[in-house]
């Protein structure tokens, strides 16, 4: 019976919508998915080489391939170098590729993730990244304080102080991210950090905040408190991954459009590691999977 009720089932098995016969009922449009990609944004995507992860794919191959289906703009994240250096190069290389292939250029975007590599909390890292075109500013993830202790190991960049304050390098990093108008995408620090960072950074002047992967193991959040930090003013990456039972639900996904909100949410794939689809791939199947479950 549960399995009869559920719309993806339904779609798949080509049960007969109501008011409808068997000759007459509509099929799947899977030209709409298509279309769907064609103008979309891929917010969030490791390409190699990365020190940190095996990654099949270089950037230049993500983005060529995202420029195939007619994507507008991929942003490039690397844990342990800046992306905004790659991504002028990449760009200048998939600009080529499109003109040869008649198809409309892509725009490529990167920035910089304050882990160990790059200093930890480095404003000298923004400056130069910012300098060369980057876009972002990711906090510290692999290297973050509370993804350590989650993982069992010791160690880790602290964002806040023992009285729960920003410590000073970050706040000269949000007010350089303001006088930038970067974005600011929150790493994998804990919940309650989270609160407190948006706030500090929209008290010093960040326009654009980011919570990345909020269902992601590491760095988990219940539904309720994605809402709180979208009431705060952030936007919630909700990243499908590799559609991992451990850190994605379909079920948590509607729960999270229906109470966050879609002017609030950022849909995107966090993939090209080695043990997920491509990124194309990946938002192929997030696409789909919103429309057959009415998201129109």
């Amino acid at each position: 019976k549960e399995a009869r009720g559920e719309t993806q089932l339904r779609h798949a098995y080509g049960v007969v919508p109501s008011g409808y016969t068997r000759i007459s009922a509509p099929q799947f449009d899977m030209d709409r998915v298509w279309k769907l990609l064609d103008g979309a944004i891929e917010f969030h995507v490791h390409g190699g080489p990365d020190a940190y992860m095996p990654t099949p794919y270089d950037e230049l191959e993500l983005a060529i391939d995202a420029c195939r289906v007619g994507m507008k703009a991929i942003v490039f994240k690397c844990h342990s170098m800046h992306s905004a250096r790659t991504a002028y190069l990449v760009q200048k290389m998939v600009n080529q590729w499109a003109e040869q292939h008649n198809k409309q250029k892509i725009d490529v975007f990167g920035g910089v993730v304050l882990n160990y590599c790059v200093g930890g909390l480095n404003p000298e890292a923004v400056i130069v990244s910012y300098r060369v075109g980057g876009k972002f500013v990711w906090l510290p993830n692999l290297d973050a304080s509370f993804h350590r202790k989650v993982m069992g190991q010791i160690g880790g960049i602290e964002v806040l102080d023992e009285n729960d304050r920003v410590v000073p390098p970050l706040k000269e990093i949000f007010a350089m991210i303001a006088e930038t108008d970067m974005i600011l995408s929150l790493g994998h620090q804990g919940t309650k950090e989270r609160f407190i960072l948006i706030d500090e950074a929209k008290k010093l002047g960040v326009k654009k905040i980011e919570v990345i992967h909020p269902n992601q193991v590491t760095n988990k959040m219940t539904v309720e408190q994605m809402k709180v930090c979208a009431d705060k003013g952030a936007y919630i990456g909700y990243y499908s991954s590799n559609f991992r039972p451990l850190q994605w639900s379909w079920d948590e996904f509607m729960q999270v459009y229906k109470m966050v909100g879609p002017d609030r949410i950022i849909a995107s794939s966090d993939t090209g590691i080695f043990m997920s689809p491509s990124p194309v791939e990946a938002m192929r199947l997030y696409i789909t999977g919103m429309l057959v479950r009415d998201v129109p």
